[in-house]
């Protein structure tokens, strides 16, 4: 049955106090301080201390306690789970003969599961109906997903267990915006993520797996180092305890998210490769506009407020947090719609699948190309109040006129535009544009990931050679361009230009 949650008022800062306090008292008649601190066993306060650390700052707010009968689940907050393992914890440490063992010797006993698992339209449980008893609801779908859950929960030896549909109390926005912040850590932090796919029996029905095609799973599947994947009737899909040490399933996730199995394995939140996981983003799709941004938090270790009704703004201010702190040309590589708010921003990660197989190598990670020169680009573009401000080594173009219409005929709005060169040094560009609205007089590119030279200074000589391709921003200025600067021209594709000898050039700062 599900139990009513227990002691929901405390606050950490007065439980840690208390623990410590009561502990002293317990103690003091038994062993002195000197004593402990010559042999460096821990005492009770110690004990509870690392584990007020713990729970408060790398578990959930909420957790489901999983009775040893399993009929019993019983939601608690991090107060009343300090309570409950309190005399546990004291009797498995009480033995131990350094304090630095108290850490993993807490860990290991308060292990969770979290559950990994596509929402169902209605009839999950909610934290309302976890915070009463509720027998009648049993047989709801989401009640009996839940309990399978925690059954599997505690065939891992796990007696608390965390999902998202109830251990969160969406009526408290500071829980909430922890929890958005923080799920990447408490997944990554969970002993096992069990996932439930409910459109699979096997491994060949990922390819039409919802759970794969939405936006929050992505940091579910890369945050844990254990997962474990359960099909439509609760049957695992293969025979390993963690099916990221499954070479068959490794390969199956691989090819269903297109995401290497190196990552699979050993992802690491940052920002770096901030390119390649945009481009996995956006194979994902999110009910509400926001979380397209908020699901990324984790996955690329950013601080980023939580602010439902932003809509697209919350996807801008993402990029302006990646921006401010990322040094790698390749995430200026996009194209498509721009952000309403900003031209120099894509309006989502979908800008970054646009580019074809031409384009495809030059994007790569610097990494990935041996003789790729370490110091491409400028690697101190920022967002300021006139937009993005990029040195870039800029090559003025002409337009060549759209052929014109045929009597009778339709313009179409989509048309490549050929971009001439007035330098021999340089080939023509085609890039593909709406042509509806171009009120340019004068056309230029703004060539990206040139070879910077070494003195690392603002405004030095970029070098390009002519066995690359480059990637170009297509730039366009008239009397009514902001700043009588210039203006990012909107493109199907990502550009790239070659050029016919090698070249030196003065770069130039940009606004766009």
């Amino acid at each position: 049955m599900f139990a009513a949650p227990i002691g929901l008022e405390h606050g950490a800062a007065a439980l840690a106090n208390n623990v410590a306090e009561n502990t002293e008292s317990d103690v003091e008649d038994e062993i002195s301080c000197n004593e402990v601190d010559q042999d460096g066993a821990p005492t009770e306060a110690d004990i509870m201390t690392a584990t007020v650390e713990l729970v408060f700052n790398e578990m959930p707010s909420h957790l489901i306690y999983i009775s040893d009968d399993y009929e019993t689940m019983t939601l608690i907050d991090r107060e009343t789970l300090v309570d409950l393992f309190r005399p546990e914890l004291i009797w498995v440490c009480k033995d131990l003969v350094s304090k630095d063992q108290l850490p993993d010797v807490v860990r290991q006993n308060l292990r969770y599961a979290a559950l990994s698992h596509r929402w169902l339209s209605v009839g999950e449980p909610t934290f309302q109906e976890m915070s009463v008893e509720r027998d009648h609801q049993f047989t709801r779908p989401g009640f009996t997903k839940l309990r399978n859950f925690c059954q599997k929960a505690r065939e891992y030896g796990c007696r608390l267990a965390w999902s998202d549909t109830c251990c969160i109390d969406k009526r408290s926005s500071a829980e909430l915006d922890e929890a958005i912040r923080a799920m990447f850590k408490w997944y990554r932090n969970a002993e096992i993520c069990i996932v439930f796919l409910a459109d699979s029996s096997s491994i060949s029905d990922f390819p039409e797996e919802v759970w794969f095609q939405r936006g929050w799973t992505l940091q579910e599947l890369l945050a844990p180092p254990r997962i474990k994947f359960y099909g439509r009737h609760w049957d695992e899909l293969s025979r390993s305890r963690n099916d990221k040490e499954d070479h068959s399933m490794l390969e199956a996730l691989s090819q269903v998210t297109g995401i290497s199995r190196q990552n699979l394995l050993y992802f690491s939140p940052g920002l770096v490769d901030v390119r390649e996981k945009m481009i996995w983003a956006s194979k994902r799709r999110t009910t509400r506009i926001e979380d397209i941004a908020y699901s990324l938090i984790g996955i690329l270790n950013v601080s980023l407020s939580v602010a439902y009704g932003e809509g697209e703004r919350a996807f801008r201010r993402l990029m302006e947090a990646i921006m401010r702190a990322c040094r790698e040309w390749q995430i200026l590589a996009w194209a498509g719609p721009h952000s309403p708010f900003q031209a120099s921003i894509p309006r989502s990660p979908l800008a970054y699948c646009a580019f074809n197989e031409a384009s495809a190598n030059t994007l790569l990670p610097d990494r990935y190309i041996m003789d790729r020169p370490s110091k491409l680009g400028d690697p101190f573009f920022t967002m300021t109040k006139r937009g993005l401000e990029l040195e870039v080594i800029l090559v003025e173009m002409m337009l060549q006129q759209p052929a014109p219409r045929r009597p009778g005929g339709t313009r179409k709005k989509t048309q490549d535009i050929h971009l001439i060169s007035d330098s021999a040094s340089f080939y023509d560009v085609t890039a593909r544009c709406d042509i509806t609205f171009l009120p340019f007089s004068q056309w230029a590119v703004a060539i990206v990931n040139y070879q910077a030279d070494e003195s690392g200074k603002r405004g030095g000589i970029g070098k390009l050679n002519p066995t690359s391709d480059y990637l170009c921003f297509v730039l366009g200025s008239s009397i009514h361009s902001a700043h009588g600067g210039w203006q990012k021209v909107e493109t199907q594709k990502i550009v790239t230009i070659r050029t016919k000898r090698e070249v030196y050039q003065q770069v130039t700062t940009v606004w766009l």
